[in-house]
């Protein structure tokens, strides 16, 4: 199975993007809390990809900022 960047959609990237600019600072544990059923299955693979592709950083504490 394949992962990391060229498996999310740019659009699922959007969107995990806009819940990290609308709530900065929280842990990835909140920030998934905060979401549908459907988008909690999907946020951690967005995340690590925002990550990959340096579009949010994770501070010491494990919170999330948009970079």
């Amino acid at each position: 199975m394949g992962g990391g960047v060229d498996s999310i959609s740019p659009f699922l990237r959007a969107r995990a993007l806009r819940h990290i600019q609308t709530n900065p600072g929280r842990t990835a544990d909140e920030l998934t809390a905060m979401l549908s059923v459907y988008d909690r299955s999907l946020f951690g693979g967005a995340l690590r990809s925002l990550r990959e592709c340096c579009q949010v950083r994770v501070d010491g504490d494990g919170r999330v900022w948009p970079a």
